[in-house]
């Protein structure tokens, strides 16, 4: 049986920002806090149904991210980069950090569990990709680039 936090919920706490690695937590630019408050905003007035573990790791991830002024540092996992992670070391997952609502071939979408893990991890940067079923695995960033054509 699952024991509430301090907030009611029963989803097991993320590591995102308590990543392992060269700055020990996630990062927001101001640019990518605001497109996750829309999100956020969004997904409380929609008819769709978002997945409230997805929706707690966001908030949290606004409350415990280091606010970046200016420009991401290139090795920053924030929206429209290209991103490259591996997962439980064997399965690679790339594309570019999205915040449309539909997800396109070759994007991460931030409404995915995936994408709202990634967003403000730095190359280097190792957690716990959290899955519906409440299972976990490993992830590290291992490349953050420009999108491709770019």
């Amino acid at each position: 049986m699952a024991i509430p936090d301090a907030t009611g919920s029963t989803i097991p706490q993320d590591e995102t920002c308590q990543a392992e690695g060269k700055d020990g937590g996630c990062r927001l630019t101001a640019s990518d806090r605001l497109q996750i408050e829309r999100f956020l905003s969004f997904a409380d007035n929609s008819s769709v149904v978002y997945s409230q573990l997805l929706l707690e790791l966001l908030n949290r991830k606004l409350q415990a991210a280091d606010a970046i002024e200016g420009a991401a540092p290139p090795d920053l996992a924030a929206f429209g980069r290209h991103i490259s992670c591996v997962v439980d070391e064997t399965e690679t997952e790339s594309g570019v950090l999205s915040f449309g609502l539909v997800a396109r071939a070759g994007e991460i979408p931030v409404h995915s569990l995936l994408g709202a893990t990634l967003i403000g991890l730095s190359v280097g940067q190792r957690t716990r990709l959290m899955s519906e079923d409440g299972t976990s695995r490993s992830l590290v960033v291992t490349r953050v680039g420009a999108p491709f054509g770019a």
